[in-house]
């Protein structure tokens, strides 16, 4: 008898539910997961892209793996914080690379380091222009101290009369300087009014502080060469009647404190007349008018400021026998005299040898020295 075997019962599919029941469900019926729809979709609209738009518009959807902008969206992304942060991101790089343009490398040339350059030449120029300007005017210097009669070792009451014109045309040529040839010859003093020098040699500075023991007299300025000139200029108008107001020998100094020196210096050698002292440290104008009218004078020392007012007030008489001598060897304190002292020279040239009281003097026959 064929035995026979029990088969055990095939089991029902329950199709994955909870139920028990027996049904099987359909897969077409079952609901995607969101990662399985997700890929779809973006399948499915890559499809419609590449259909749609072609090569162009596959190759922008599919740039970076990034999803394409839909429409309306554009706003949204680029102000969300992740855009903000790329940007920020993005415009820190530009700055890094601008820097590193901006350094200079080899075999390149940086505008900025160019600018600097030419500021740089441009000063180095400008250094080698006031240079040269110096050292122009240092040998323009040499070159005059080289010809100027006045720095030689003749003393200027010893200078003929064309070395001492020409060194008052340069004092002239500084109160005048925008002046011509024509306006300089009538300011220039003629050289037949411009005394001849003595005979006589002039006393060398070694004899003058060995003459004398006095201590103090060798430390006072030296008038010697002055006294000497003064008194061989009266020895000559002696014998002629010595009138008021009609000084012989008229001193012009650069200032009070050095008119008083030579007031000094020359009291001495005034012959028959006084020594008047025509400068505002001791007399007030009209005080030294009424002087003068009732004095007679042999010496008169001054200023031009004064002596020039005095000279278009009428207070001074000028004949031909009248010698105007000028104090251009005495110095200030900062080198300057009388023709280089901008105030005082101005006096000279504008006051005393202008108008009437240039007239005056050229007219009179006066004639004119230094010392």
């Amino acid at each position: 008898m064929a035995q026979t075997i029990a088969k055990e019962p095939t089991p029902m599919k329950t199709g994955g539910d909870d139920l028990d029941d027996g049904l099987e469900l359909d897969p077409d019926l079952l609901a995607a997961s969101d990662d399985e729809e997700e890929v779809s979709d973006n399948d499915q609209g890559g499809d419609d892209v590449a259909l749609s738009g072609g090569e162009g518009s596959k190759s922008k959807s599919s740039r970076n793996g990034k999803l394409p902008v839909l429409e309306g969206e554009e706003d949204e992304i680029l102000a969300s914080p992740i855009a903000e942060g790329k940007k920020r991101k993005a415009e820190e790089v530009d700055e890094e690379d601008g820097d590193e343009r901006e350094e200079v490398r080899p075999g390149q040339v940086n505008s900025g380091a160019v600018d600097g350059d030419d500021e740089s030449e441009a000063r180095k120029a400008e250094k080698k222009r006031r240079k040269k300007e110096k050292e122009k005017e240092r040998k323009a210097r040499k070159l005059q101290k080289a010809t100027d009669p006045s720095d030689s070792n003749v003393p200027p009451t010893h200078l003929p009369p064309a070395d001492i014109s020409s060194i008052l045309l340069r004092s002239i040529r500084e109160s005048y300087p925008s002046a011509s040839s024509v306006e300089l010859d009538d300011i220039i003093i003629p050289t037949t009014n411009i005394l001849s020098p003595p005979d006589y040699t002039p006393p060398k500075e070694e004899q003058v502080l060995n003459s004398t023991t006095d201590s103090a007299a060798k430390t006072t300025p030296s008038f010697v060469g002055l006294q000497k000139r003064v008194e061989d200029l009266l020895k000559v108008t002696e014998k002629k009647k010595l009138h008021v107001a009609t000084p012989r020998v008229i001193i012009l100094s650069l200032s009070g404190l050095r008119c008083a020196d030579v007031v000094r210096g020359v009291r001495d050698v005034k012959g028959q007349g006084d020594v008047a002292k025509l400068f505002a440290k001791h007399f007030k104008l009209a005080d030294q008018i009424k002087y003068l009218e009732k004095t007679k004078v042999s010496i008169a020392v001054g200023t031009p400021a004064r002596v020039g007012k005095l000279l278009n007030e009428g207070a001074i008489n000028i004949t031909s026998d009248t010698v105007l001598l000028l104090d251009i060897s005495h110095q200030d304190s900062k080198t300057r005299t009388i023709l280089t002292l901008p105030e005082v020279r101005d006096e000279l040239w504008k006051t005393v040898f202008s108008g009437k009281a240039r007239e005056t003097l050229l007219k009179g026959g006066v004639r004119i020295g230094v010392f």
